[in-house]
C-alpha cells in the first residue's frame, strides 16, 4: 500500500492510513484492493483539499489531513469506520445524497448548514462540498468521493460584519438620550441572537460611583434578577478596563436567555463575555456590555473580535449621545441668556415694571434670539383717575425695530395724556409715523379705560382686537373701532368705540405672537386666548398673565409677544 502516498514527507494521517488493519474492515486487506479503490484513495490522500472516500456498501471511511479537522475530536477513531456511525448525528441530513450518489448522481451544496456534536456539544456548522460517484469498471458505482471546504468561518465572519454594519449605521442621537442610543443598539443585537443571545448594558452615573443598568436584550427573567447578573465582574471590567469572560450562567441562572433562532435548535446560554465601553478622550470606561454567546458555537479568536467590535459600536453610540446631549445642554444655556439679555434689554425700553393696581404685564422674546423687538405695551395716568392703555407692534425684529418702537410709544403716551381720545391718538400717530423710517404699516391698539363710569374706549390701527370677558366668563372681540395700520393711507379718520366694563370684566391687549402659531390660524389662536381669560377670570392679574403665558406659550413662539391684563374692580 505504500505506493499510495510518496514515500517523502509523509504525513501522520498518511502513515496511520497506510499502517492501518485493513483487513478487520469491510474494504478487506490492502492487497485484495481494486485498482479503482487504489486510485480513488490515492487521489484523496494526497489531495490539498478536504476529501473523505466513502467505499461500498458499509461507508468505510478513508480521508486525508484537510479532513481531518472537520470531524473534531471524532478523529483519529473515525479512520476505517462507516459513516453512519461516525455522523450519526447528521447522518439523517445526508443519508438521501449518499444514496441518489450510489445511484448514480452528483451532489453539490454551498455552505450547507449542519448541526453536529463533533466537539461534545450541538455545534452550528457550514460546509461547501460535493458528492462524486467512484465507477469500477463495468460502471458500478462501488465509492463515493467527497470533496469538502468547511466555510463556517466564512459564513459566520459575513453575518456578522452585517450586524457590526448595521450597528455602524445607526442614526445619529438627535435627542442626547443615551439610554435611547443603548436600546437602539441592543436592537440590533436582538435580531441577531444567533450572535448575541442576550445583551446587558451599564453606564456609570454622573459621579461615578454606581452603574446602572439601562438596557436589556435577550433576557428571560425579571428586571431584578437581569440586574444581578454577574455584577462583580462589571464592576471590575469598568475599574480596570480589561474583557472578562463568565460560564457556567445555564447552572447559575437557567432560565437567563437562550438563543433564538439558531439553526442548531434552543439550548441555555452558559458563557458570556463582558467588555468596556470605551470612549475616546475618557480616562476610563463609561460602562460595561454584557453579551451572552450562543452554546452551539466555539468561543475563538474571531468570534472575541466581533463582541469587541460591537462594544465597540455600542461604546460610540454612548459616545455621540453624550456630545449631543452636552451640545443641547449648552444650547439651552445659551438660548436662556439670550432670552434673559433680550427681556432685560426690552423691559429696560419699556420702562418701569411697577405697574397701577389691577394691571400686569408681560414681554417675551422670540425663542433663542439675542434681539429686541418691535413689540410693546404702555400704561399712562391720566387725570381724573382714568388709565390710557396701549399694545403696539413694529415689524420687524432687532435695534431697529426697537428704536421705531421707543419713538411710536414715546409719542403715543404723550398724545394720550394730550388728548385722551384714542381715535385722535392714532390719527397723530399716523402722521409721526410718516416722518419715522420703519414706522409705516405698524399696528396699534389704544384705548382709554374709565373704571368709575366702567366704560373702555378704544380705537384700533390693524391690530388684533382687544378681549374683554365678564364675571360670568363671556367673552367679546373688540372689533367695532379697526383700521388700517399706521401710515398706509394719509389723513385716515380713526374711528372710536366704547365698550361696558362691568365689575369683575377682564380685559386683554396682546400683540399676535401670543395667538398665532404655524400651524393654527389666528382665528384659532384668538379664541385659545379667549378661552384661557375666562378660566383664569378670577385669578388677580399676575396670577393670571402666569395662566396666559402657561397656556398659550407652552411652546417655542415664533415671534415677540407683549401682553397687558387689567381687571376692572367690583
Amino acid at each position: 500500500m505504500a505506493e499510495l502516498v510518496p514515500a517523502t514527507a509523509r504525513t501522520e494521517l498518511q502513515r496511520m492510513v497506510l499502517d492501518y488493519d485493513w483487513a478487520g474492515t469491510a474494504l478487506g486487506a490492502e492487497e485484495h484492493w481494486s485498482p479503482t479503490l487504489r486510485t480513488a484513495a490515492s487521489t484523496a490522500l494526497n489531495s490539498g483539499f478536504g476529501m473523505l472516500l466513502m467505499w461500498g456498501p458499509e461507508l468505510v471511511m478513508i480521508y486525508n489531513d484537510a479532513y481531518a479537522p472537520m470531524l473534531g475530536l471524532r478523529h483519529p477513531s473515525a479512520l476505517g469506520c462507516r459513516v453512519p456511525d461516525v455522523w450519526d448525528d447528521i447522518w439523517p441530513d445526508i443519508k438521501g445524497m449518499v444514496e441518489d450518489v450510489f445511484a448514480g448522481g452528483t451532489i453539490r451544496f454551498e455552505d450547507l448548514p449542519l448541526t453536529m456534536t463533533r466537539r461534545g456539544f450541538d455545534e452550528e456548522a457550514y460546509f461547501t462540498f460535493s458528492y462524486s460517484p467512484v465507477v469500477e469498471p463495468g460502471g458500478e458505482v462501488a465509492g463515493l468521493l467527497n470533496t469538502v471546504v468547511e466555510t463556517t468561518q466564512t459564513v459566520l465572519a459575513a453575518r456578522r460584519m452585517g450586524v457590526l454594519q448595521q450597528l455602524g449605521s445607526l442614526p445619529r442621537s438627535v435627542h442626547g438620550s443615551t439610554d435611547d442610543a443603548v436600546a437602539a443598539a441592543l436592537r440590533v443585537l436582538a435580531d441577531a441572537r444567533t450572535d448575541c443571545p442576550f445583551g446587558l448594558v451599564y453606564l456609570v452615573d454622573e459621579d461615578g460611583a454606581a452603574a446602572r443598568l439601562v438596557a436589556r436584550q435577550g433576557i428571560g427573567v425579571d428586571d431584578d434578577l437581569a440586574a444581578s447578573v454577574i455584577p462583580d465582574q462589571v464592576r471590575e471590567v469598568i475599574a480596570t478596563g480589561q474583557t472578562q469572560t463568565v460560564t457556567g450562567l445555564a447552572e447559575r441562572l437557567p432560565g437567563l436567555s437562550s438563543v433564538g433562532a439558531s439553526p442548531a435548535g434552543q439550548a441555555d446560554v452558559h458563557t458570556a463575555v463582558v467588555l468596556p465601553l470605551i470612549v475616546a478622550g475618557r480616562p476610563a470606561p463609561v460602562g460595561a456590555v454584557v453579551l451572552g454567546t450562543s452554546p452551539h458555537l466555539q468561543l475563538d479568536q474571531e468570534y472575541r473580535i466581533f463582541l469587541s467590535l460591537a462594544a465597540g459600536q455600542v461604546a460610540a453610540a454612548v459616545a455621540d449621545a453624550q456630545a449631543v446631549e452636552s451640545e443641547r445642554r449648552r444650547a439651552e444655556e445659551r438660548a436662556q441668556f439670550f432670552t434673559d439679555v433680550a427681556v432685560t434689554l426690552q423691559r429696560a425700553v419699556l420702562g418701569p415694571t411697577v405697574l397701577p393696581r389691577d394691571f400686569a404685564v408681560h414681554y417675551e422674546p422670540a425663542t433663542g434670539t439675542l434681539e429686541v423687538g418691535g413689540d410693546w405695551y404702555d400704561v399712562v395716568d391720566l387725570p381724573d383717575g382714568r388709565y390710557g392703555v396701549v399694545v403696539g407692534d413694529v415689524v420687524g425684529r432687532g435695534l431697529a425695530s426697537a428704536a421705531v418702537m421707543g419713538q411710536l410709544r414715546s409719542a403715543g403716551r404723550a398724545l394720550l395724556l394730550e388728548s385722551r381720545s384714542p381715535g385722535h391718538v392714532l390719527s397723530a400717530l399716523d402722521r409721526f409715523a410718516t416722518l419715522v423710517p420703519g414706522a409705516a404699516v405698524s399696528t396699534v391698539f389704544c384705548a382709554v379705560i374709565d373704571p368709575r363710569d366702567g366704560i373702555l374706549r378704544y380705537s384700533s390701527a390693524g391690530h388684533p382686537p382687544a378681549i374683554v370677558v365678564d364675571a360670568d366668563g363671556r367673552a367679546t372681540f373688540l372689533e367695532e373701532a379697526g383700521s388700517l395700520p399706521l401710515a398706509v393711507v394719509d389723513d385716515l379718520e380713526r374711528p372710536e368705540a366704547d365698550v361696558a366694563l362691568a365689575p369683575g370684566s377682564t380685559l386683554l391687549l396682546y400683540t399676535d405672537g401670543l395667538v398665532e402659531r404655524r400651524d393654527q390660524g389666528l382665528d384659532d389662536g384668538m379664541t385659545r386666548a379667549a378661552e384661557v381669560l375666562a378660566e383664569g377670570r378670577h385669578l388677580p392679574p399676575a396670577e393670571l398673565a402666569d395662566l396666559l403665558t402657561e397656556k398659550l406659550l407652552d411652546d417655542a413662539p415664533d415671534d415677540d409677544v407683549a401682553f397687558l391684563v387689567y381687571r376692572c374692580g367690583a
